[in-house]
């Protein structure tokens, strides 16, 4: 007797996570799906991270490892997909532990909606320290990431994007992830989806938790680059996604301009003030209304959210000028030099 074919197979790129990737893993193996393979894509990692999901592989037949030469994650995506055998391909980070029914509910949630061609839920965002934790509620607020869906949850129904999406095979018919956006690809996947007239649908049942950057600096470099690579995706595209990726950019626009002319011109030194103040409010009310912190966390939040907003809209300014004055910046090859 041969066994049964994997309904499902759960692509997960990681480099260099030794401290996560066994709790992803094992999520998903303790979950109640009989059919399902895990291919786990590692960037020649130096941390032990192969040995581990090798052990893994030793005592659980579902779990594969492939080597990935290209080290990003977009690379470490195509090779995963061109390995599965599942009839549907999801994807997973390794900061990641989806619950116990990600999988069941994925499915059930496709088949529910079969002119979806890719479903997501919600990424519950949590911090295994205390700056993480900070970290952790800016991105669960609508203060730190507006309306998106998958952060901060909301009613079912067609999205602009998903985030460790669960597609059809026929989702990749359009290609596969963009080898040129080391970060940022998933976005770009969805967006060249919606163009070709598919849908994406969100679902709330869909969980999954993710752990936050555990350092200030980390969170920092993590949102600059996903602003850095926003250009890149808005120009392959042809169109934005959200007019909320562009909401940075233009708060940090508007801080250049009053900080430069806001002296000069007393009206709009006045504004400036005024809008500051109301940014202020906005995150204590934010800070203040987020479950789970300590007090000296909640004054923490609007530093740490300010400072996201900040580095994500200087990395969109950067990205544009990059994208368009010098294209290959921004390839992976590039990115894997640096």
């Amino acid at each position: 007797m041969t066994p049964d074919p994997p309904t499902v197979s759960v692509v997960i790129p990681c480099r260099n996570e030794r401290g996560y990737i066994c709790g992803c893993i094992e999520a998903l193996l303790h979950g109640n799906m009989p059919t399902f393979e895990i291919i786990a894509v590692d960037g020649c990692s130096t941390d032990g991270t192969a040995q581990a999901i090798s052990l893994l592989a030793e005592r659980d037949s579902r779990v594969r490892l492939l080597n990935n030469p290209g080290l990003t994650t977009p690379a470490a995506l195509n090779l995963g997909i061109s390995k599965a055998q599942g009839e549907f391909i999801a994807i997973l980070g390794a900061h990641s532990q989806p619950a116990t029914d990600w999988l069941q509910r994925n499915l059930m949630v496709l088949e529910q909606n079969p002119h979806a061609v890719g479903v997501g839920g919600v990424l519950d965002t949590i911090g295994d320290s205390r700056t993480g934790r900070v970290g952790a509620a800016v991105l669960r607020s609508r203060f730190g990431v507006g309306n998106a869906r998958f952060r901060i949850g909301g009613r079912a129904g067609i999205v602009d994007t998903i985030v460790f999406g669960c597609y059809r095979r026929s989702a990749f018919r359009y290609g596969l992830f963009d080898l040129d956006l080391a970060t940022n690809q998933d976005d770009e996947f969805n967006t060249r989806l919606r163009a070709q007239g598919e849908q994406l649908f969100f679902n709330p049942s869909i969980r999954c938790r993710y752990y936050s950057r555990a350092s200030w600096s980390g969170l920092v470099r993590q949102y600059w680059r996903y602003g850095r690579f926003k250009p890149a995706v808005f120009q392959k595209a042809g169109a934005v996604g959200s007019p909320r990726q562009l909401v940075p950019a233009a708060w940090v626009l508007f801080l250049a301009l009053a900080a430069s002319l806001g002296p000069a011109v007393p009206v709009l030194g006045f504004l400036s003030v005024a809008v500051c103040v109301v940014y202020l409010c906005l995150g204590l009310s934010a800070a203040f209304s987020s479950r789970g912190l300590e007090i000296s966390e909640r004054l923490l939040f609007v530093a740490v959210a300010a400072s996201l907003h900040v580095a994500y809209g200087l990395g969109t300014w950067y990205g544009a000028f990059a994208t368009f004055l010098q294209p290959d910046r921004f390839s992976s090859a590039a990115q894997t030099k640096r």
